[in-house]
């Protein structure tokens, strides 16, 4: 586990997909982009940087493994990709980029 995966550890979630998160600190993992242009490669995460402070069900509606009610994919990718950058901001203040 990298500097920043490791970060994810008692992190709030900054994905925050109305009607999933759970709101939890505890259940805060790093959530690995899924586009290729992050990095993403068939078997492979993207870089870390590449990533979001995601609660494991927010985590889990991004990578399309429960659905989310009335949101469509690109309301799920916004939802994350704001949360990339907040986490982006937390990583920055942490200076651990």
């Amino acid at each position: 586990m990298s500097k920043i995966t490791k970060s994810a550890n008692g992190e709030d979630c900054q994905v925050r997909i109305i009607g999933v998160c759970k709101g939890d600190p505890a259940y805060t993992i790093w959530s690995h982009c899924r586009h290729g242009a992050a990095g993403k490669g068939k078997s492979i995460k993207s870089i870390d940087v590449a990533g979001a402070y995601a609660c494991t069900a927010c985590d889990a509606a991004y990578d399309q493994l429960q659905g989310v009610p009335n949101m469509s994919r690109a309301e799920v990718d916004l939802d994350w990709f704001h949360g990339h950058m907040r986490s982006l901001v937390i990583l920055t203040n942490k200076g651990l980029i």
